[in-house]
């Protein structure tokens, strides 16, 4: 991979040095791929044979020694496209204020002086809107400190505010809870710059990264035989209760490309039957050298139908489902936990299984469906805005899918399930809201 370089241009009057402009440079493309708006240049300096000819000349530009602030932004531009594929384009870095000093409190003091004696214009360091529309996103960071006698630099600060609603261009940062402030990228205290680093990566995914699917993404793409479990139940002799199914869960997890099952783990279940057609059904995880235990000699929990517990499962079967961490492995995972949960249910113990997944797909055998899309809703909640299955990562970091579905059992819903997974594994929490209703549906 080739490293990324620092480029600047600097002018110097009296003993003053200001930046006048800087970028990031990531292979050869001179595209933008992001900008930044800090509250002054720091420490990154040219080298000893430029520095010179700024001495005599009063301007120069060149390739830069990198401060502790372009190290910073490397990591969080990095972590923003990630290392897969080659980068290639500009990171544009624009200040506050072009007065270089590494200390930012003693810089806005200096600053304050220069604009009072009428040696720096408080509009010096800006740019034109039609520059700042070429940057797809910008992130913002010029600081959160305050003081009464910095009025000069609240001004500029103004401007740049107005200048970036003017170019409407996207942007993120770490805001202040009390004020239009944004905290820097680089903390002074080092150990927390991986900290501030990936919190920023969380905050753009946040707000540019939801990703769509359509609902075909949502359907098994794999084929495979289904394997047959070691140890089951003949379910003649057990027409009524539960009893170990011959059915193998395994098949729906498999079924996903993007998910597997974690090494020394296997996933078996237990199924239900009142003996007039309905059933249902309980996957457990456990370890892969066990059997299933019978029915019988089982710990029985205390919710519906007293649903046996293995004493060697886990507690929830998601803990041992595993993926790549793409958007589309979390997708599968949600739909694997619906079905997982459903796994063996017949008659009216289906719920789940009813649901079809919006957008609905006329080829795809939905048809029966199609009457209830163009309904008379009855809204309980806002029209969401994206009908297609999607992935985001929340305020906190978590991964995110929502989809929405209609369910035609008694009456006609239409439903959104929002899933929120763990940051360590594919755990998660399920919320579903309804959002309309659309009349009689079916009666089993």
């Amino acid at each position: 991979m080739i490293e990324p370089k620092a480029y600047g241009s600097f002018v110097k009057r009296g003993e003053n040095i200001y930046r006048t402009s800087a970028f990031i440079q990531w292979g050869d493309s001179k595209e933008s791929i992001g900008a930044c708006i800090l509250q002054n240049p720091g420490s990154a300096k040219l080298d000893k044979k430029l520095t010179q000819l700024l001495d005599t000349v009063g301007s120069a530009s060149g390739w830069l020694a990198e401060d502790p602030t372009m190290k910073q932004l490397v990591s969080i531009v990095e972590g923003i496209y990630g290392v897969d594929k080659p980068i290639s384009g500009r990171f544009h870095i624009y200040n506050i204020f072009n007065l270089q000093s590494p200390t930012s409190v003693n810089a806005i003091d200096h600053l304050e002086n220069l604009v009072s004696s009428g040696k720096y214009d408080n509009s010096e360091s800006l740019v034109k809107t039609d520059e700042l529309k070429l940057h797809p996103w910008i992130l913002l960071g010029w600081g959160v400190r305050q003081e009464n006698g910095w009025k000069n630099y609240r001004l500029i600060k103004e401007k740049w505010h107005n200048l970036i609603r003017e170019s409407k261009v996207p942007c993120f940062g770490k805001k202040h809870h009390k004020s239009d402030d944004y905290y820097h990228p680089c903390p002074l205290i080092s150990s927390n710059r991986p900290m501030m680093a990936k919190e920023l990566i969380t905050l753009y995914k946040q707000k540019f990264c939801i990703q769509r699917f359509t609902s075909y993404a949502t359907k098994p793409n794999l084929i495979l035989e289904s394997k047959q479990v070691e140890k089951y139940d003949d379910k003649d002799e057990h027409f009524h209760g539960w009893y170990r199914t011959p059915e193998n869960p395994e098949s729906i997890v498999k079924g996903f490309s993007h998910l597997s099952i974690q090494n020394g783990y296997k996933l078996r279940a237990y199924q239900f039957s009142d003996g007039g057609g309905n059933g249902n059904g309980i996957v457990w995880a456990i370890p892969e050298e066990k059997e299933l235990q019978d029915s019988a000699d089982c710990e029985r929990l205390d919710e519906f139908l007293s649903p046996p517990k293995p004493a060697n499962a886990l507690s929830d079967y998601m803990q041992v489902i595993e993926g790549d961490k793409t958007p589309l492995s979390y997708l599968q995972a949600a739909i694997s936990y619906h079905e997982l949960k459903e796994f063996g249910a017949q008659w009216h113990g289906t719920s789940w299984g009813r649901n079809v997944i919006l957008p609905q797909q006329e080829e795809s055998g939905e048809e029966s469906f199609g009457r209830y899309i163009y309904n008379e809703w009855e809204m309980i909640e806002e029209e969401p805005e994206i009908k297609e299955p999607y992935f985001y990562y929340s305020k906190e970091g978590n991964p995110v899918i929502v989809f929405q579905t209609i369910n035609d059992i008694g009456t006609v819903t239409w439903n959104k399930y929002v899933h929120v997974f763990s940051k360590d594994d594919y755990t998660l929490k399920v919320e579903q809201t309804c959002i309309a209703t659309g009349g009689c549906g079916i009666i089993f």
